[in-house]
This record gives C-alpha cells, structure tokens and sequence, in this order.
C-alpha cells in the first residue's frame, strides 16, 4: 500500500527507531529514580533526546518538556499560563486540542474566547483580523500550519502584533519535521509538538519546548513524583521536573532519540508536493479546499484537502484504500478549518506526505482517482 496519511502518524519509522526502543527495554530502568546503572541508561537516553529537541529547536535542554504527545503538551500549555477573565486568541484553523481545552477554561468562566479568521490566500487580511481582536489578549494559541490543508502562517507577523505580555503558545504538529523552527527567532513563548509525525518518531510521545527568554511561569497539569525533592507536598519549581510528574515514556523517548538522528528537511518532499498540487488541480472533477492558488507551495507543508465529484469524501477514501492507497477522510479533529475552507458540510480527503513519498506514488494515485 502507499502510505499518504502522515499529517496522522509517519510511514514507514526509520528502522533505528524500532531498534532503539527494543535496547531499551532491556537496558533502561526508571530514569532519575535511582543510581543503579539501569536507571543511569535511562537518564542518559531521556538526557540524549533533550539535547537534541534543544539544538532543533534552538532553547535549553531543561526548557523541553516530555508529554504523551502534542495534545498533552497544548492543554498543560493553555491551562498551565491561563490568568482567570483573560481573553485566549485562537485561529479559525485550530485542531480540537487546541479548541477543546479553551472551550473548557471559557464554559468555566476562566477565560474569553476570541477567535479570528484566517485568509489562506492572503497573509495580509488575516494578520488585519488578527489585529483587531488580539489587543486585550493574556493569551495566544495558534496552529503554525493548518492539518486540514497545509497552510503555513505568518507567525513572526502575528507576534509582532500581538501584546507584549500575552503568552504566545504554537501548535506545530504539522510543521515539526518539515520546516525549520527555531523559537527564539519567531518570539512565540511555547511550541508543542509530537514525536510520530514529520519528525519520524514513535507514538505516544511529544514535548512542549519553552523558550529560553521567556520569563513564563506555566502550572503542573499533573502532579507526582518527580525524582527530586521528595519530602515536598509541592512540585519543584525548576524545570523540566515541575511538568514532567510520573514515571516516562522512555521507550517511546528511546525511539524518538533515534529517529532524530536523522533528522534534516527534506528538500525533495516540496518537490513531489508541488508535483501534486499541480496535476491535481488541473482535474475537472477535482474540489480542492485551501491549497496552493497556483504551483508555488513555500507556504505550505505538504497536506491538501479534497474532494471528489459525486463521492462522499469517506467512501471515496475507503474506495482508495481498495486500490492500495492510505487517505484519511472526515473532518480531521478541526471543524473550525472545514468552515473556513468551505467544506464544512462535506468534509473531505486529505492526502498528505513525507520524504519517503515520490513521483512515482503520486502518478499512481491521480490514475486510481481518475479511474474512479
């Protein structure tokens, strides 16, 4: 089958991966919970991983935080720098993990909710939309690339706009891997990410990374033991101990660790992705929602939404699943973006790649879907 659903989960891992999280199931005990030299391995695999999300993402290793994934990272994120009555900015592209948690501090009375819309085709109206309810913000939370259609957003235009003691907290699961992020030069105070997407590791495991300048103060989401300062009721006050209560995913930090190894953007994944938007866009009974006006996609990562004529979005996508091709189909955990896009009613199937995808794949889906 040919694999173009990784806007969901990567495929294939690189093969280090599973091998790293094989090692340590037999050479790692519970990291900074004892001296032995199996807790020792451990700490020095979770301390590996730490350093090179730092260097990735240019801040200090203590300012990453393990999660069980980005969703984990955004909710400590969002509640954890909540002030009580502020005002939380959210995009109209936003992924329920962002806009589940924020609906839930404003039906508790613990935060307004403002939402602005985004114009896919114009970074200027929605920086304008964004500057007109962004001025009594505390706090920000914005997609750096929509997981419905793959647009990039100007962030270091938006955080030039925004206040400058509103906490700035960036969602990029789908920019993670394919683009460079280096956070102290977009200026935004937090970015959550996952392992299992564009940077190729396992499930099940994600950081929130901090930035280094920000003088932030972000509230446990979770409370426990920590390895430190035991005789305490509270959690420690330096990082990343106070947000990482609990005993860790370490095989699944073993993986990611090793998939980074590899890391680097891939050049090539753009060019098979413009090869896509151009071809698809010039089928007749093609619907596409968001994507690239013409052929030129430096604003983009590579996911497209579509739809068929005369297919429902998740029949079309189980007909394609028949011939050997993995799409996904439905709404993609973010109503809010089909509204925007105009696919709310219908939703749509989305076909998004990675580096392993070629030429070649993409030929033999558009002649599968032109055969439909």
């Amino acid at each position: 089958m040919i694999y173009f659903d990784n806007a969901a989960t990567s495929l294939p891992k690189p093969e280090r991966v599973a091998r790293a999280m094989c090692r340590a199931l037999t050479d790692c005990g519970n990291a900074g919970r004892s001296g032995h030299k199996f807790a020792q391995k451990a700490a020095e695999t979770v301390f590996d991983c730490r350093k090179k999300l730092a260097r990735i993402f240019n801040t200090r290793e203590e300012c990453v935080i393990f999660t069980s994934s980005a969703t984990e990272a955004l909710n400590i994120a969002i509640k954890g720098t909540n002030r009580k009555k502020g005002v939380t900015v959210v995009s109209s592209l936003e992924h329920n993990a962002v806009m589940r948690p924020v609906n839930s501090l404003r039906k508790n009375g613990e935060t307004v909710m403002r939402q602005f819309l985004v114009d896919v085709y114009n970074d200027i109206v929605t920086c304008d939309n964004f500057s007109t309810v962004c001025r009594s913000a505390t706090n920000i939370v914005i997609t750096h690339a929509s997981n419905v259609c793959g647009r990039i957003l100007p962030i270091e235009t938006l955080k030039g706009l925004a206040p400058e003691d509103a906490v700035f907290i960036l969602d990029a699961s789908q920019t993670a891997g394919h683009i460079e992020i280096d956070i102290v030069n977009l200026g935004v105070d937090i970015i959550c990410i996952p392992a299992h997407k564009g940077l190729l590791g396992p499930m099940g495991i994600g950081a929130m990374i901090i930035n280094p300048f920000s003088d932030i103060i972000v509230d446990p989401l979770i409370e426990g033991g920590t390895g430190i300062n035991s005789k305490s009721l509270e959690m420690p006050e330096l990082l990343p101990e106070r947000l990482e209560a609990g005993t860790m995913n370490l095989y699944g930090i073993a993986g990611w660790s090793a998939a980074l190894d590899e890391y680097s953007i891939d050049l090539d994944e753009r060019a098979v992705f413009k090869y896509l938007v151009g071809k698809i866009k010039r089928e007749v009974d093609i619907i596409t929602y968001g994507a690239p006006a013409d052929e030129s996609v430096e604003n983009y990562v590579p996911v497209m939404l579509f739809n068929k004529k005369g297919y429902d979005c998740e029949a079309l996508c189980e007909r394609l699943s028949d011939m050997g091709f993995a799409l996904r189909g439905g709404y993609h955990c973010a109503p809010s973006a089909h509204y925007t896009l105009g696919s709310y009613e219908v939703g749509g199937a989305r076909i998004s790649l990675s580096k392993y995808n070629t030429v070649n794949e993409v030929d033999k889906f558009l002649s599968a879907l032109k055969s439909l």
